[in-house]
């Protein structure tokens, strides 16, 4: 177990005893006494339901049925619910899920108590999810936030791209069914690009197609009569056989200008759109309610 965080892990991972001196003072000083804080799996400790609950809901609203609901899946089979205890009082809470095809975890739900914010805790807090994720063999963290960036830079996690985590799907569904799926998806985008890479590399490998065949000679030239012989024809025969002549058309009148080609179409002016880099000042990614929304991985 890594101690780089001043947390150890005691019978099978289930509380995570967090040294506390730093959390009140801001400063490591081991002749300050606070009490233990601690990470516990929510479905070890069911007496805590309804007031993490309650706790979710000061920052995202939401029926108490349904949040009872999503609190009550959590599980070793994940999604597992953690909650910070100093004591016995409840001071935050995260949710950790699996990532599809991966050895990570994606992280969210992450709250502290309003009046205990700017503490420390939400650093003791994300450390006893790193130690418990990190016992249960996940090598990297996922997570998303709308405005708290700098504060998980600050804990190590850098600016990643979007993962597909799996939620409550595992509560019901065996991972090797998931693991499957995911493969299968893989493996069907590796086809599809190894087969355009296989037609490119077929028509590279093809001989040159033959040049075409010369064009036919043109026909012979046909003589034209000559006047004697013209002369010799009878006036009827001229009568009957020749057309008559080719009306004749007044000529063109004069036009003031020349004919010229079409000027060229007016360029189209450039265009200033350019793809939005993530940075941890913008990103181009938002949730499902259109909100911009930072993508952020830290491995552990």
């Amino acid at each position: 177990m890594h101690s780089g965080f001043g947390i150890t892990d005691t019978h099978r991972v289930d509380h995570f005893h967090i040294r506390a001196t730093c959390i009140q003072t801001g400063e490591c000083d081991d002749e300050v006494s606070t009490p233990a804080v601690r990470m516990v799996p929510l479905h070890h400790r069911w007496d805590l339901l309804e007031a993490c609950a309650e706790l979710l809901n000061t920052q995202w609203q939401r029926s108490m049925g349904a949040r009872l609901h999503s609190l009550r899946q959590s599980s070793d089979s994940y999604p597992a619910c953690l909650v910070l205890l100093e004591g016995e009082v409840l001071i935050g809470h995260a949710r950790v899920s699996r990532v599809l095809g991966s050895r990570s975890a994606f992280v969210e739900s992450v709250v502290v108590r309003d009046d205990l914010r700017g503490k420390g805790y939400g650093r003791a807090l994300m450390e006893g999810v790193e130690c418990y994720a990190q016992a249960r063999g996940f090598t990297r963290l996922y997570l998303t936030t709308h405005d708290k960036q700098y504060f998980y830079a600050h804990l190590g996690y850098v600016l990643s791209q979007p993962v597909q985590n799996v939620g409550t799907l595992a509560s019901f569904m065996p991972m090797e069914l998931l693991h499957k799926i995911c493969r299968t998806a893989e493996n069907d985008g590796n086809g599809e690009r190894k087969r355009k890479n296989n037609i490119a590399a077929l028509s590279n490998n093809l001989p040159p197609l033959p040049s075409p065949p010369p064009a036919p000679p043109p026909p012979p030239n046909v003589p034209l009569p000559s006047p004697s012989h013209t002369s010799s024809l009878s006036t009827t025969s001229s009568a009957t056989h020749l057309p008559p002549p080719a009306p004749t058309f007044p000529p063109p009148q004069s036009c003031s200008f020349t004919s010229s080609a079409p000027p060229p179409a007016p360029a189209l002016p450039s265009s200033s759109w350019a793809p939005v880099k993530q940075t941890l000042e913008q990103t181009p990614y938002t949730d499902p309610r259109g909100l911009p929304v930072f993508w952020m991985h830290k491995n552990i």
